[in-house]
C-alpha cells in the first residue's frame, strides 16, 4: 500500500499515540462528478488505510461538511456519522475513534494538544477559512476539554493554493491558529498545491467537479494504547 504518512505528519505521528494519514489520489479508481459514488468507490482504499494502522473502520468518525464553521465533540459512543450540519470534528485524548475529513482543494487542518493528547480535524475551505472554523474548533476544545491552544501544533494539508486559486487560505488559517494561541513554530504547512499536482491529488477546481476525495485521518494509535 501506498505510504500515506507524509513527512508533514511526522510532528505528529512522532508521538507514539497518534495515527495521522492523508490518503491521496487511488490509481485504477474512476473520478465521476457524483461525490457519493466516488466516495463508495474509494472506501475499501480508505478502509484498508485504517486497519493497515488496527483501526477498526466502525471508529471512523466523519462530518458532513457544509462549507460553515460549526464543530462538534465525537468519541467512541454516539450518533450516527456523518455528524450533520459540521466541518469539524474533536475528541478527547482517550478515545479510540478516528477522525476523517474529505478534501479535493480545501485543506485540512489537524490540532493536537501535546498535554491531554486530545485531537481534532477540521475542513477549512474558502467558507469555512473566511468564518475562522479553526478558532472556533480550539474555542470549543477548551470550553468542553480544557485545551489551551498554547499546547497545541497543528499541520495544514495539501489544499489548493495561488496563483491557481485567488484566495489564499493556508496564509488566513495560520494567522488565524496564531490569533487563537497556537505558537508560529508549532504551525506544520505541507506547502503542497493540490491543483499543481494531479498524479498526486484531487482538485476539483482543475478537474471541473469531475474528481476524487483525499481522506484526512486523525486517530489514537491502537499500538500505542496496549
Amino acid at each position: 500500500m501506498s505510504n500515506y504518512s507524509p513527512e508533514y505528519l511526522k510532528v505528529l505521528n512522532d508521538y507514539p499515540e497518534n495515527f495521522a494519514r492523508f490518503i491521496t489520489r487511488v490509481p485504477g479508481v474512476a473520478t465521476t462528478t457524483d461525490r457519493a459514488a466516488v466516495i463508495a468507490a474509494l472506501t475499501p482504499t480508505h478502509e484498508a488505510v485504517l486497519e493497515e494502522g488496527g483501526i477498526a473502520t466502525k471508529m471512523l468518525r466523519r462530518a458532513q461538511q457544509v462549507h460553515g464553521n460549526k464543530v462538534a465533540l465525537v468519541g467512541d459512543i454516539g450518533c450516527s456519522y456523518p455528524v450533520e450540519g459540521v466541518d469539524g470534528l474533536f475528541c478527547g485524548g482517550k478515545a479510540d475513534c478516528c477522525l476523517g475529513i474529505y478534501v479535493a482543494d480545501c485543506a485540512a487542518v489537524w490540532i493536537y494538544d501535546k498535554e491531554s493528547q486530545s485531537r481534532a480535524l477540521v475542513h477549512s475551505g474558502k467558507a469555512g477559512t473566511q468564518q475562522n472554523i479553526v478558532g472556533e474548533t480550539l474555542k470549543a476544545m477548551n470550553k468542553i476539554l480544557g485545551v489551551h491552544a498554547g499546547d497545541c501544533i497543528a499541520v495544514i494539508s495539501p489544499c489548493i493554493r495561488p496563483p491557481h486559486y485567488e484566495v489564499d487560505i493556508v496564509t488566513m488559517i495560520k494567522q488565524q491558529l496564531e490569533e487563537a494561541g497556537i505558537e508560529p513554530q508549532n504551525i506544520t504547512d505541507s506547502g503542497l498545491d493540490t491543483a499543481a499536482d494531479l498524479e498526486t491529488f484531487y482538485s476539483y477546481r482543475v478537474e471541473k467537479g469531475n474528481t476524487g476525495r483525499m481522506l484526512a485521518l486523525f486517530g489514537r494509535n491502537p499500538a500505542a494504547a496496549e
